[in-house]
């Protein structure tokens, strides 16, 4: 048993330091120089002081903190709203079965797994038809995961008796009530898990936001990262240090809501 123990752990240490060894490349060259880098020497200059530079270049881009912004807002916008409409499909989807209700269901998780590029160009045109381009609206309801959000809730909405459901319903409670006083509490730990999992998707788009926006003003955080990360950007310190300051409103959140993932049901 130990030596199992001992073959188990050093499989998970190696897979941990293979998973992570691509984002403390980004910290090292952080502290590195452009030249080190390009010169496939980054472990031969590393200083604070490179660091700060790069970090003072990387806020003086143009629109970069501007990107950030736009990202948070995008991000924080869509996380609320599908995850809202998406807790209240889950919530019915379980709650008012019937063969009607499975079919949108199924039809709902099947749209998961359409790719991404195959429905590029019917969003572009429904929203050059509605005259919404280069609006953050726009890009917002893009960004919402409602069909895998939709998933989540009503898998875990299995868990909700439907006996305190009808005992509510004996007592007087309309389904609004139901839904806000017994549903969300009961369900916390989904919808904290969701709003991780919603805020990522939104602040890693890129497909689609960047057939919409238009305007460098209005660029998202990722699309601002994709049109300075490719071989001709001169300055590739900079580069790896803005990537890290990308980082970190995910890295904060996953801190934060990181153990609920273990109390929700998948």
């Amino acid at each position: 048993m130990k030596y199992k123990h001992f073959f188990i752990t050093l499989i998970l240490i190696i897979i941990s330091l293979i998973t992570i060894s691509p984002y403390l490349m980004i910290i090292i060259c952080s502290f590195s120089t452009n030249a080190a880098i390009k010169g496939n020497d980054v472990f031969s200059n590393l200083s604070f002081d490179n660091f700060l530079n790069n970090f003072e270049a990387s806020i003086n881009q143009d629109n970069f903190l501007t990107s950030l912004f736009n990202s948070f807002v995008v991000a924080s916008f869509s996380t609320m709203i599908g995850v809202f409409i998406s807790s209240l499909a889950g919530y019915a989807y379980e709650t008012y079965r019937s063969k009607t209700s499975e079919i949108m269901f199924s039809a709902t998780v099947f749209s998961i797994y359409i790719p991404t590029a195959s429905i590029i160009v019917p969003i572009f045109l429904i929203v050059r038809f509605l005259n919404l381009m280069n609006t953050y609206f726009a890009v917002i309801i893009t960004s919402l995961n409602i069909p895998f959000l939709v998933f989540l809730f009503r898998q875990n909405a299995k868990g909700f008796q439907k006996e305190i459901i009808n005992s509510a319903r004996i007592d007087g409670a309309n389904e609004i009530k139901i839904f806000f006083k017994l549903f969300v509490p009961y369900m916390k730990p989904v919808y904290l898990s969701a709003i991780m999992f919603s805020f990522f998707d939104a602040w890693n788009s890129v497909m689609i936001p960047v057939i919409i926006i238009q305007s460098p003003s209005k660029l998202t955080n990722s699309i601002f990262l994709n049109s300075i990360g490719n071989i001709w950007f001169s300055d590739y310190a900079v580069l790896m240090i803005s990537l890290l300051i990308s980082t970190l409103p995910m890295f904060i959140i996953f801190t934060i809501f990181r153990k609920y993932l273990n109390t929700s049901i998948f």
